[in-house]
């Protein structure tokens, strides 16, 4: 295995994106959404009404603001869950409140409890009334059913989902009155689809951080709950606490070497207790608070302290960030890196002409293809080198302009290389994005309108637009400021708002859309406008309506067209384009990132330092870790790991045998548009 690469293991094939957009069963990238490295560091112990424990003195703080019945950590301890009647998510400092949506399709809206993040901090689980439920961490939509009817039958009960790094869900079911009978561990694989029973007489189930153990609580001889240990499928049931005590509610430490829990003072209280850890190795036990504070602290959480990441990709110049971008997505041919893409083909562009490269990246997702920008009159050295490093000949490159745009010699130099010269082009660049759109699909589920005149907009647009890779289903056409052509109207026209989703991002579409007629829609239709006061707002508008809690990032400065194409043809199946000002970090920017941060485990800057200055870079690490301190930095100069380990303070991750690997990408994650807020009714 090789022990240092810069992507996860984790590239899947487009088509499970989308399998996975309506379910978790092949949610992608799961693995690699888990912070790194792995194990973790140790933080305070966080108590089920928003305290916090020093572990070390036992001393007692409340995070600000928060309280209610249950509390969970992310995975990289940056933000925290509360139930209160519905589940709040807040930074770790108390700030940033997100309060999730009423729960959808379950049997009893009782109280939501047993909280858990899941999928490397994207969503979350809990059970209401013994039935389990999850939605995304970040509110953007509305809980639902994690099982279904056949799987969950009324006449059990489950609670205390607890979730592994691989996304599988243990918990507690029981059944009888009261649901308080048979109580057992149950483990919900979504990737086999299967719910399957490891563990008899026991409850409330912890994993874990590395997946492989559980702890769990089972009655020993004398009817005292205790807490054991087993491997993940049941096995090697080991008990860890042992007397008249009682214990509840394990939960393991970041490291793995210590469980904490309640410890209740005398058989049959439930009030009086203590928060102890024991150690897996002596079995020693340590407690962390005394009975007197047993009435503002139980069923404690460890934070894990784990760092996220924060990268730069560039080049000597706009046109050298561009192939670093592409050198920094894709393989070599015949390359093999985890988490790299291997190309299917190619997207040309000229280097000159923002017009002409706006719904570039719309094309690359669908074809699953690196963006190259080249001069008018043919091809430069860097992307003749890079088709041959990537492209094997024989293979498609699409040329986005005519001749008066890409020349004639550039697609005689691609026969030369062994390539098929694909031009795509009509009267202007209104026109071509029409005809880039029908090529990406002739049967669209949606279509994002933008202005042409403010690349933007358009690219934040395009990175959408190209989410869904190689079976997306949409594209983008381009408005002439606040006006249709005639080309782009027409092609409007042809298609059934009914069935095909209208997306308009910015002011000027949003016009263009609803102050033109179109004979064959109906006189009432439903469109979807995004709109955002700056270009950093616009940006994380897009976000917000088109992915679900993404795990990765990516940040242009909003001044520079070109790296703004390098990051959305880079990002567009792994995440979100985001605009940023200079020296400092839109504050739009950076309000979207706190707000993801459960979830969000990468930032990774397209452009130099005059671009993304250092200090936004920063800024983006801090946002989206539990600290200023908890994420790592990894440059990538023309695209490529530094030939030095020692060039950087490389993020890893331990494998389950033993070895560690660097992190910078988790899979593609695919789109999963939030309709609901944004619907609007236009009548003609």
């Amino acid at each position: 295995m090789r022990l240092f690469t810069r992507r996860r293991a984790a590239a899947l094939a487009t088509s499970a994106v989308l399998a996975a957009v309506g379910t978790l069963a092949t949610a992608p990238g799961a693995v690699a959404d888990d912070a790194g490295p792995w194990p973790g560091t140790e933080g305070k112990i966080l108590t089920s009404g928003g305290g916090l424990i020093d572990p070390a003195t036992g001393q007692v703080t409340q995070i600000p603001g928060v309280g209610g019945t249950d509390a969970a950590w992310a995975p990289d301890g940056s933000r925290l869950i509360t139930s209160a009647g519905r589940i709040t998510s807040y930074r770790a400092s108390g700030s940033t409140p997100i309060t999730l949506p009423w729960a959808e399709g379950v049997r009893s809206s009782a109280a939501y409890e047993d909280l858990a993040y899941w999928w490397g901090g994207r969503y979350v689980v809990f059970s209401t009334a013994g039935q389990l439920v999850y939605g995304p961490s970040d509110g953007s939509w509305a809980p639902v059913p994690l099982l279904t009817d056949a799987q969950e039958p009324s006449t059990v009960c489950d609670t205390d989902p607890a979730v592994n790094p691989s996304g599988q869900v243990a918990f507690t079911r029981s059944t009888g009155y009261g649901c308080y009978d048979n109580a057992g561990v149950y483990v919900f694989d979504g990737a086999a689809g299967t719910v399957k029973r490891v563990l008899t007489d026991a409850a409330q189930p912890a994993w874990s951080p590395d997946g492989t153990r559980l702890a769990f609580v089972r009655a020993d001889a004398d009817g005292n709950p205790q807490v054991f240990t087993a491997n993940a499928d049941g096995s090697a049931v080991t008990q860890l606490t042992s007397g008249p005590r009682w214990y509840a509610n394990p939960s393991w430490s970041p490291t793995g070497e210590r469980i904490v829990f309640d410890a209740h003072t005398a058989p049959n209280s439930t009030d009086v207790h203590t928060v102890e850890y024991a150690d897996l190795a002596t079995g020693e036990l340590t407690a962390v608070t005394d009975a007197a504070q047993s009435a503002y602290v139980d069923s404690p959480s460890w934070q894990p302290l784990r760092k996220n990441s924060t990268a730069r990709v560039w080049g000597a110049d706009a046109y050298a960030t561009g192939i670093a971008a592409s050198r920094w997505t894709f393989n070599d041919i015949g390359g093999d890196v985890p988490g790299l893409l291997d190309a299917k083909a190619a997207v040309l562009v000229q280097q000159d002409s923002p017009g002409y490269a706006l719904t570039a990246a719309t094309l690359a997702g669908k074809k699953q293809a690196p963006v190259l920008m080249t001069p008018k009159s043919g091809l430069s050295t860097a992307v003749r080198n890079e088709l041959k490093r990537t492209l094997k000949p024989g293979a498609d490159v699409w040329m986005i302009g005519g001749t008066s745009v890409l020349s004639s010699s550039a697609a005689a130099q691609l026969r030369t290389l062994g390539y098929v010269p694909k031009r795509i082009s009509a009267a202007d660049r209104y026109a071509t994005s029409v005809s880039v759109a029908k090529v990406v699909t002739t049967a669209p589920k949606y279509v994002f309108l933008a202005d042409g005149t403010d690349y933007q907009g358009a690219l934040a647009a395009a990175a959408a637009a190209g989410a869904d890779g190689t079976g997306s289903a949409g594209g983008l056409v381009l408005t002439s400021g606040n006006k249709l052509s005639t080309g782009v109207r027409s092609y409007l026209n042809s298609l059934n708002p009914d069935k095909t989703m209208i997306i308009t991002v910015g002011s000027a579409a949003k016009y263009a859309l609803t102050h033109s007629t179109f004979s064959k829609w109906p006189s009432t239709y439903s469109y979807y406008p995004i709109t955002g006061s700056t270009d950093a707002a616009l940006s994380v508008a897009v976000a917000k309506f088109w992915w679900t809690a993404p795990s990765q990032v990516g940040l242009a400065y909003a001044g520079n067209w070109r790296d703004g194409v390098s990051a959305g043809s880079a990002m567009n199946v792994f995440g979100p384009l985001l605009w940023t000002s200079r020296p400092a970090l839109s504050a739009e920017t950076k309000s979207y990132l706190l707000r993801q941060s459960a979830g969000t485990q990468g930032a990774i800057a397209f452009g130099d330092t005059a671009a993304v200055t250092v200090t936004a870079l920063n800024t983006a690490g801090s946002s989206i870790s539990a600290s200023g301190t908890q994420f790592t930095y990894h440059p990538y100069y023309d695209g490529k790991v530094p030939a030095s380990p020692a060039a950087t303070a490389r993020s890893t991750m331990r494998t389950n045998d033993g070895q560690e690997v660097t992190v910078a990408r988790s899979g593609p994650v695919g789109s999963d548009p939030h309709l609901d807020s944004l619907r609007t009714v236009h009548r003609q």
